[in-house]
């Protein structure tokens, strides 16, 4: 979805101020030793369901990481540590068939929920989470999600997912389809998802590629053995590309539209769906998603930032009859015998990772498919539409990626959600440590400050570096924020020089380096509004920032860091030219009422290399 209040890591200038307590909570999440020697593990005389159908009563056996025996009489190796089933049911490891991953934290996350493997459908910090889950498995641990990835997406210049940062690789045509796909496959792309949405939904146009782009796109993709899968907006834009071969849908269509052939044409086509029906509900403006906050289940293991996206909602009014014509198309393709893949869109608004799997398969049961079915949606279909080798079922030979929990979700589907215990690989995950974390992140957000509206005049000028020292007429001031706190080499510095815009005597020059070799890279300045480092401002008594800029013609990014964003900003690229030009961006545009700043960073992202910005009358209107 368009309106992610998000950056890509890329272009996050603004964690160099709280990488280091992500990093520092992240390596405790889940407490997984990765030498140490594991004993058998044996759930006996349970309820299983192996991604498929019910078997009553089993036992199953997990030796050395692995499933080596189910059914109801197997022998229990004598130094097994035996767990009881009774009255309880045991699954595969849940998939969430759809999210956006942008850190390893996103995935530790999604796991202490039993969501065990994540199919993300756009992020800019592959190899980075590639490499981290690769160490981690290699090392013996087990603490985060499996991860499968296309890694940058297909989309035209200007298009869906150019907003999350410079260098975002985009297609203009048919004729480079095959060295684009080429490109996404030598960056690691396990497949290849596309973008076909041109913003009228939602009353924002934007650019978006040609039908003869996408086919073209579609069939590179089949030609290197990849799937191709579609964000496709419309009714239309999904027969469209159904036609054209793809092979998935990412959501179902955002428009109240029906077409009574739909699902056969799914089903002739022999495409799956993603319905999303999570993330579907808050872009019709339904915010049912706020009922995991008070879920005496879910909402323990719920930190602000969860508790936060799970209220918010996009800044358009919605339609719920799109909604609705979206759980029709859901009758159609059963009808049809269509693959559904339970997904959640997260961490879009309204949705957060792990725990909104289990709405989602709520949404599904009440759309029409049967809890069995609705499992299935998030354990074997999809391990078999993306090829997620052992995982999503129980059976010898698979991964030992399970979930135990009391009750029976074969019929009551909100069981899923009364966790016992959750083993990845073998490993038993420390659910309690997780727990008492989200604890103490809940306590000191409750203790955190509230934001203070600042004392500024009517012009809103922050700084116009007319001063002897680079200073703000209000707030915390300004400060040089790069890498370099995450290991990076980045460099910038910052200082007056003479002229600058409409004629003025001096301006901000900020010039660095940006070095690429760490997942994140970027080099700048920051502003801060509160009357301390990173202490929130309620700006929102005006609607925009607004700067001069000039520069050597590459992008830039201007970035807002805000309490109700948690520990990510949002971000909007502009292009500093040569000559002094005015940019202006409401908060909006952010995705944001500006009533929680914490920073406004300027600089330097994603593009490696030298750079030379000078920056002038920086003000709010």
């Amino acid at each position: 979805m368009k309106w992610k209040n998000r950056i890509s890591p890329r272009t996050a200038p603004i964690r160099a101020f709280f990488c280091l307590i992500l990093l520092l909570s992240a390596a405790g999440y889940l407490s997984l030793s990765a030498g140490e020697v594991r004993k058998p593990t044996v759930i006996k005389d349970v309820q299983v369901f192996d991604g498929e159908t019910v078997l009553a009563r089993a036992t199953v056996v997990i030796e050395g990481g692995k499933i080596t025996a189910v059914g109801e009489k197997v022998n229990i190796p004598p130094d097994a540590e035996v767990i009881d089933g009774a009255g309880k049911t045991l699954l595969p490891g849940l998939i969430d068939a759809h999210v956006h991953v942008w850190d390893t934290a996103q995935l530790r996350q999604s796991l202490v929920f039993g969501v065990t493997a994540v199919i993300d459908m756009f992020t800019t910090n592959l190899r980075a989470l590639k490499d981290s889950q690769k160490a981690q498995e290699e090392g013996g641990g087990a603490d985060v999600a499996h991860f499968t990835s296309p890694g940058n997406c297909v989309t035209a210049p200007g298009g869906h997912g150019t907003q999350f940062g410079p260098g975002i690789p985009t297609i203009s045509g048919p004729e480079q389809a095959q060295e684009f796909v080429d490109a996404r496959t030598a960056e690691g792309s396990d497949f290849i998802k596309i973008m076909l949405d041109d913003g009228s939904v939602y009353g924002m146009p934007r650019p978006t590629i040609s039908n003869e782009t996408m086919a073209a796109v579609i069939g590179a993709a089949h030609q290197r053995n990849k799937l191709a899968v579609i964000h496709a907006a419309t009714l239309q834009n999904c027969e469209d590309a159904l036609n054209a071969g793809v092979d998935g849908l990412a959501h179902l269509y955002f428009n109240d539209a029906y077409d009574p052939n739909f699902g056969r044409l799914v089903a002739q086509k022999r495409a799956f769906v993603i319905p999303t029906f999570s993330v579907l509900q808050t872009l019709a403006g339904i915010h049912e998603a706020t009922v995991l906050t008070t879920d005496a289940l879910i909402s323990p293991y719920l930190k602000p930032f969860d508790i936060q996206n799970l209220e918010r909602s996009y800044p358009f009014k919605g339609n719920d009859a799109n909604y609705r014509a979206a759980e029709r198309a859901l009758s159609q393709l059963k009808e049809a015998g269509v693959p559904i893949l339970a997904g959640t869109d997260a961490p879009n608004p309204g949705t957060t990772f792990g725990a909104s799997l289990h709405r989602e398969l709520e949404l599904l049961v009440r759309a029409g498919l049967t809890p069995v079915e609705a499992l299935r949606a998030a354990t074997s279909v999809p391990t078999a539409k993306f090829n997620l080798e052992g995982h999503g079922r129980i059976q010898p030979g698979m991964d030992g990626d399970l979930v135990l929990v009391n009750g029976d979700p074969t019929r009551d589907i909100k069981a899923t959600r009364d966790i016992v215990s959750i083993w990845k690989g073998g490993r038993l995950v420390d659910r309690a440590r997780y727990l008492e974390e989200a604890k103490k992140d809940r306590e000191t957000a409750a203790a955190a400050p509230t934001a203070q509206i600042p004392e500024y005049g009517d012009s809103g000028l922050i700084s116009d570096f007319e001063g002897k020292s680079i200073e703000a007429k209000f707030g915390a001031g300004w400060m040089i924020s790069t890498d370099a706190f995450m290991g990076g080499k980045s460099k910038a510095d910052m200082k007056f020089v003479p002229g600058g815009a409409q004629g003025s005597s001096k301006s901000l020059s900020v010039t660095g380096t940006v070095v690429p070799g760490t997942a994140l890279n970027w080099a700048g300045v920051m502003f801060m509004p509160g009357p301390t480092m990173m202490a929130p401002a309620d700006l929102s008594a005006k609607k925009s920032i607004s700067f001069w800029a000039e520069g050597d013609g590459k992008k830039y990014a201007c970035m807002i860091f805000a309490q109700s964003l948690g520990w990510t900003p949002a971000g909007q690229d502009f292009t500093a030219d040569p000559e002094w030009r005015e940019y202006t961006f409401t908060f909006e545009s952010f995705r944001l009422k500006g009533n929680d700043v914490m920073g406004i960073f300027i600089g330097a992202s994603g593009e490696s290399g030298d750079f030379a910005l000078q920056i002038d009358d920086v003000r709010l209107k």
